[in-house]
């Protein structure tokens, strides 16, 4: 029982301490293995029923508690350009960047394979990655 109580108030502290969803899996797991102990389980069928728990919870509802808990995403105007079509201004390199103007505006830009694309060319915009358009040629 106190291996079960250690375990579930270690991982508890560490999910306050981190708040990242990092250990609450395995506070369930000690809760179900706790829930053995009390059900007179050997050890080793508490240390099994702890493991399935964990890994159950981290793969079955650890994606949608991320999905709906997901934080600090912020929308902007900018997010209006994924998916339209810029003209590349200057030569966008290997690995390197370049420029692009689209709506008016020029952005920096690269490329989503990191191949070179002349000026003149057109391009669509695959998503943004802080201030640099990353694209691909049409």
């Amino acid at each position: 029982m106190v291996l079960w109580l250690s375990v579930l108030i270690i991982s508890i502290v560490i999910e306050v301490v981190t708040i990242d969803l990092v250990s609450i899996w395995v506070s369930v797991g000690s809760l179900a293995a706790l829930l053995a102990y009390f059900l007179n389980f050997s050890l080793t069928v508490q240390v099994i029923v702890c493991i399935v728990v964990s890994l159950f919870c981290i793969f079955i509802t650890r994606p949608i508690a991320k999905k709906y808990l997901r934080g600090n995403v912020v929308h902007t105007n900018s997010d209006r350009l994924i998916g339209k079509t810029a003209l590349v201004t200057k030569d966008i390199e290997e690995f390197s960047n370049g420029e692009v103007k689209i709506f008016g505006n020029y952005w920096t830009a690269v490329t989503s394979d990191n191949e070179a694309i002349k000026a003149g060319s057109h391009v669509e915009v695959l998503a943004i990655d802080g201030v640099k358009l990353i694209v691909k040629e049409i």
